[in-house]
């Protein structure tokens, strides 16, 4: 939704923003639930039963048809002449000798990436949230775009044993009503889809109580979020035995999930927790089984994890995801550096029988990583407020190298003993550094809504190590 006709939706009536939504949830159904979408999901479905060979042919063919696409557009012919590649080079040494693409280069160069000089009918652009900058601008033809719905619809809902016929809540960054506005109803319903859109911008003390009593009386069976705002919620219903109706599942996606708050979302719905991981720019795509792990859809983009020097990352070390779409033939993102940190799991089978690459999880910003004064990288916080009951949400932030803040929303029951527990839990975890804890009122979220768990405020420079050359 652009500026001026998210301003125009909250600053009109209730009555219209209700119309406006479910006139948004009528054209998107029928955009999406159309009979090439359940061709789709049959068809993810089939192939989970193929073998690795069989997902690396298919990656080789499909990467074959983004690249022979790729030559028409202006970005990519440069790229290509100057690394020397040639159309029939073939497809996996062609993407070996790419260099990777930025989120800057996206966002400046978007229509320098397309392949065409007019877009296929029905194609629209999907912005990202632009959380480092100015959003980057995502062309989806309608094929592509009824992918994107299959995919998540085939690998996560059906996963979980529900489908988009299931009454659903999204607590998303979805903005449904006004920030100023001071009394239920803070969601609006899109009856076509049987579904409610909940703002994640009110969920303070006061209003709280509004939403579990609304989750009562409507009772979804999907609940879906970005997971610390399910969190604050969750958090509430149990500590004043107020629960909301069980569910048959929750979905979180958007943040990383920690074990903590998968603890707290199944206790408050009754029900498993199923995440997942995905992007705007449609190249990549991984959701957890009924066994817990992450499994990489590789119909969906070609994954690669890197160290700071560009090189593959052996199982079991973190390093940066650089993924390349393989389905959108419009506006390809080859070897594109997507932000996020990731490690592949050590162990490459799944008792779930499926031959999907297994990822550990997607972990968060690769800008985020923290460096040790050893010489670790580390993104991960989770041991250190282990056995730490009374806050309700915590963040760490490295200001130097040896120096790290740690922000916690404190319950009532927070202590000097629990504050110097996670001092030396972080000595630990990180090495001899020093170490505040700073009980704060509120931590704050990015424009989106979303939550950082850590961030990394020494520059560059001053890391022990030389930030990745590549371009």
């Amino acid at each position: 939704m652009g500026s001026l006709s998210e301003s125009l939706y909250l600053n009109s009536p209730r009555l219209v923003q209700k119309l406006a939504v479910a006139g948004y949830g009528w054209w998107w159904y029928r955009r999406r639930f159309s009979a090439h979408f359940h061709q789709l999901v049959h068809e993810f479905k089939m192939r989970e039963g193929w073998t690795s060979e069989q997902f690396r042919q298919y990656q080789e063919m499909q990467l074959s048809t983004l690249l022979d696409a790729a030559w028409g557009s202006p970005y990519y012919r440069r790229i290509f002449q100057e690394s020397g590649v040639q159309e029939k080079t073939p497809p996996f040494e062609t993407l070996a000798r790419l260099p990777f693409l930025s989120k800057e280069t996206l966002r400046t160069n978007a229509i320098g990436l397309l392949t065409r000089a007019w877009s296929p009918k029905g194609t629209f652009v999907q912005k990202s949230s632009g959380t480092t900058g100015t959003p980057s601008e995502i062309y989806y033809t309608p094929q592509f775009h009824a992918l994107e719905m299959a995919v998540p619809e085939a690998r996560n809902l059906h996963w979980a044993g529900v489908d988009y016929r299931h009454r659903r809540v999204m607590f998303g960054a979805r903005k449904v009503c006004h920030f100023n506005q001071t009394r239920p109803p803070f969601w609006r319903f899109s009856p076509v889809e049987d579904m409610a859109y909940a703002s994640i911008y009110h969920l303070s003390p006061k209003f709280l109580p509004s939403y579990t009593s609304f989750l009562r009386a409507y009772r979804p069976s999907v609940i879906m979020g970005y997971p610390n705002a399910l969190n604050t919620l969750a958090r509430y219903a149990l500590e004043n035995n107020d629960l909301p109706a069980p569910a048959r599942v929750v979905i979180t996606t958007s943040e990383t999930l920690t074990e903590t708050i998968r603890h707290v979302l199944e206790q408050a719905w009754q029900c498993r927790v199923y995440d997942r991981y995905g992007a705007v720019e449609g190249c990549v795509f991984a959701s957890q089984c009924e066994y817990n792990q992450y499994h990489v859809s590789p119909e969906v983009g070609i994954v690669e994890i890197v160290n700071r020097n560009g090189k593959p990352c052996l199982p079991g070390v973190i390093g940066e995801a650089v993924c390349t779409g393989l389905q959108n033939t419009l506006q390809p993102l080859i070897r594109y550096r997507i932000g996020d940190a990731a490690r592949w799991a050590v162990k490459q089978d799944c008792p779930c029988g499926r031959s999907m690459p297994i990822v550990e999880a997607i972990e968060g910003r690769f800008e985020d990583i923290c460096f040790t004064s050893d010489g670790r990288e580390i993104l991960r916080f989770d041991t250190v407020f282990k056995g730490i009951n009374n806050i309700k949400e915590a963040q760490v932030v490295q200001e130097g190298p040896n120096l790290f803040v740690v922000n916690v929303l404190p319950t009532s029951g927070f202590s000097q003993k629990q504050a110097e527990r996670i001092v030396n839990n972080m000595r630990l975890h990180v090495g001899d550094v020093d170490v505040e804890v700073k009980p704060v009122q509120a931590i704050g979220r990015s424009k989106s809504g979303k939550f950082r768990a850590v961030i990394c405020n020494v520059p560059p420079e001053v890391r022990r190590y030389s930030e990745i050359a590549i371009q």
